[in-house]
């Protein structure tokens, strides 16, 4: 079992850093780790896919190819691959951020940039052969034509990591030793006052290197994060590959406060802070994991209360559905028995019709019928009349005649006695007169 940091991860590989600097490739299969972060492998031995015993012209190709590969890697670092081994790693921040990698006899053996300024910064430096004395002579005097000593109060962070356990004391030698010649370079190459010029040298172990080296940042800047982790202006991780070192002080109060001068800052308490630095992420990640859970668990609560509710509303559509099936088919029974009450009723209208036309028909025959008795009665009864007329006016004449007779009789009479008396008046008038 190894272990080492995760410096990259792809889809199906993961890049491991071990602890003596080797970079491994392990299969990712489905581990859960983040960059920077400290795991366990095995070395495993993988059979291969062709069978080299009998080649085909796939194989041959194949191994071809992986030749030309290696000769062609060969090629491309052999400018770069030393016999000397690396003993301790010194970085450099400014704001250009260097690595200088220095062998036993204290000879720069590989250099890099870490951020684009110290890409920049060593841009056609050639360091082959020179001793650290001598290249950071050569650093100072980039940086001074560079003009990164013009913004006033700079911070030179130098952080030294020893790959070698054994020597214990050496990185704080080391570290003193480069602070000590950055110094004596400034003051033969920079004219401006020395106070604003504050260099300060930490002693980094090898895990915060490998934490700062998965983040793409120096081991002095990710060393001043971890001092300041507790402050209230810390950097987080997201921030901290951006964000200058020269801020970084400022933020926190100056160097002084990060560093105080009586106390020199162990590898056990980087080793403490970098571990608490872990347990948080790993908190933090388990809480953002745990708030994920509850979130998916909400959405899922959401999406079965949808479900439900969606299932709720079917339900009553298919109830809807079914009730105004129910309904129509009611409506269609009732419709149907409406139309047989209609026809039914339609048909009684038309019986009832036939038999009020056939009563107005026999009506109006008896009516006709009763009109001819009566036109007959009618014309005997008017003969009659008329018969009876003729009869009555003659009865009438003889009865006024004889009327009329007998009032001329009477009349007659009544004058005759008018006459007698008269006479008899005018007899007794003469037998008075005598």
């Amino acid at each position: 079992m190894h272990k080492g940091i995760v410096i990259e991860m792809k889809e199906q590989i993961i890049l491991i850093m071990t602890p003596d600097g080797q970079f491994k490739q392990i299969a990712k299969q489905e581990r859960s780790c983040q960059l920077g972060e400290e795991i366990s492998f095995m070395d495993t031995f993988k059979k291969p896919l062709l069978n080299w015993r009998s080649p085909g012209p796939f194989a041959i190709a194949a191994a071809s190819v992986f030749c030309i590969m290696i000769v062609a890697l060969l090629s491309i670092f052999s400018d770069g691959i030393s016999t000397n081994k690396v003993v301790a790693y010194v970085t450099m921040d400014i704001n250009p951020s260097i690595e200088v990698g220095i062998d036993k006899e204290e000879k720069v053996i590989e250099i890099r940039g870490i951020n684009n300024d110290g890409v920049e910064l060593l841009k056609d430096v050639v360091y082959k052969g020179l001793s650290l004395d001598a290249f950071s002579d050569l650093i100072v005097q980039k940086i001074e034509l560079g003009h990164y000593f013009d913004n006033g109060k700079t911070n030179i962070i130098i952080a030294s990591t020893v790959m070698n356990k054994e020597q214990k004391n050496y990185e704080v030698e080391l570290a003193e030793k480069v602070k000590t010649k950055f110094i004596a370079a400034i003051n033969k190459t920079h004219t401006a006052p020395k106070e604003e010029i504050i260099v300060t040298a930490i002693t980094a172990p090898q895990e915060v290197r490998k934490e700062a080296v998965a983040q793409g940042v120096s081991t002095g800047k990710k060393a001043v994060q971890l001092l300041t982790q507790k402050n209230n202006k810390s950097t987080t991780d997201e921030d901290l590959k951006e964000k200058p070192i020269q801020q970084m002080i400022a933020e926190n109060g100056g160097i002084d406060k990060i560093v105080p001068k009586d106390h020199k800052v162990t590898k056990e308490e980087f080793k403490s802070l970098l571990k608490e630095q872990r347990d948080k992420k790993k908190s933090d990640r388990k809480k953002d994991e745990s708030k994920k859970d509850e979130s998916k668990k909400d959405e899922t609560k959401k999406d079965d209360n949808k479900n439900n509710q969606s299932k709720e509303d079917e339900s009553k559509n298919d109830e809807s559905e079914n009730d105004e099936s129910e309904l129509e088919k009611k409506q269609r029974q009732w419709a149907r028995e409406h139309d047989k009450e209609q026809e039914k009723m339609w048909e009684n209208m038309q019986e009832q019709l036939k038999e009020k036309l056939k009563e107005d028909q026999r009506k109006e025959k008896e009516l006709e019928d009763s009109n001819e008795n009566d036109n007959e009665s009618n014309n005997q009864s008017d003969q009659d009349d008329d018969r009876n007329g003729r009869s009555d006016r003659s009865d009438q004449n003889d009865r006024n005649d004889r009327n009329d007779r007998s009032d001329r009789n009477d009349q007659n009479d009544q004058n005759d006695r008018d006459d007698g008396n008269d006479r008899d008046v005018r007899n007794e008038r003469k037998s008075d007169d005598r």
